[in-house]
């Protein structure tokens, strides 16, 4: 039986520390290929890149592949420009732009009618446990208790708080039910630390604390990979990564 060919990937952003990361890992799966850099602002030649690893094209509809699934961990306004145009081009999308807003859940819905789009604030397996047990103490936990979330991030870092610090927040929120109040959250921008979050929660006489600390971008990749093999093949449907962790990867023909 002959093996299908490897799933077309194309990483959005040139110079990005996180899609540098992405584009090493899609060039070292053997089941996956890179057939392009997307940028949807055209760059300044780099004399220096003397063999690049995929092409540079700077619109969606002008990607090499049909049919690829496309990766961006950009920012806000790159994304929402990526979502404009995905409305007439058949891609896959894989988002991991942080900061996205309601305009961005208006696009990501409307793209998500025709092709399979899979969004997270963070794509760390890990961080799905800590979610899970967040979730299980508010349901747990009686009247007395409340939370808060700490978010601290790297000094450039533009949204605050951070996408992943939202998630937390509303993961604690939803689980107390309806009318709880929302926890606070605490944002630190501060030297090159690269991502850590901590959910505090207390009752009466008791006190929890757990704490999700990154310390590489490459541990993102696990989710990450997950997330664009399960998208090269699912049909039409806006997913979290734990929709993708829940669901089997579709097999490709």
């Amino acid at each position: 039986m002959t093996a299908p060919a490897p799933a077309p990937v194309a990483v959005c952003g040139l110079t990005g520390r996180m899609a540098g990361v992405v584009r090493q890992a899609v060039l070292d799966a053997p089941d996956l290929a890179l057939s392009a850099r997307l940028s949807l602002r055209p760059p300044a030649p780099d004399p220096a890149e003397a063999n690049p690893p995929a092409p540079v094209v700077h619109r969606l509809a002008d990607l090499p592949d049909p049919h690829p699934v496309v990766v961006d961990f950009t920012a806000e306004e790159a994304t929402a420009e990526l979502l404009d145009q995905a409305r007439t081009v058949p891609c896959a999308l894989v988002i991991g732009t942080s900061g996205l807003g309601e305009r961005h859940q208006r696009l990501l819905a409307e793209v998500g009618r025709s092709r399979a789009v899979v969004v997270a604030a963070n794509y760390s397996l890990a961080l799905l446990a800590v979610t899970r047990f967040v979730e299980d103490l508010a349901a747990q936990s009686d009247d007395s208790w409340n939370a808060g979330v700490g978010d601290l991030h790297f000094a450039g870092k533009r949204d605050r708080p951070s996408g992943t610090a939202r998630h937390l927040a509303a993961a604690w929120q939803g689980a107390r039910g309806p009318g709880a109040p929302a926890p606070d959250i605490t944002s630190f921008r501060l030297g090159d630390a690269l991502s850590e979050h901590r959910v505090v929660a207390a009752g009466s006489g008791e006190h929890v604390e757990v704490l999700h600390r990154m310390a590489d971008r490459r541990a993102f990749l696990p989710g990450v990979l997950r997330a664009i093999r399960y998208a090269a093949t699912a049909g039409p449907g806006v997913r979290g990564l734990a929709d993708v962790v829940r669901e089997p990867v579709p097999v490709r023909r």
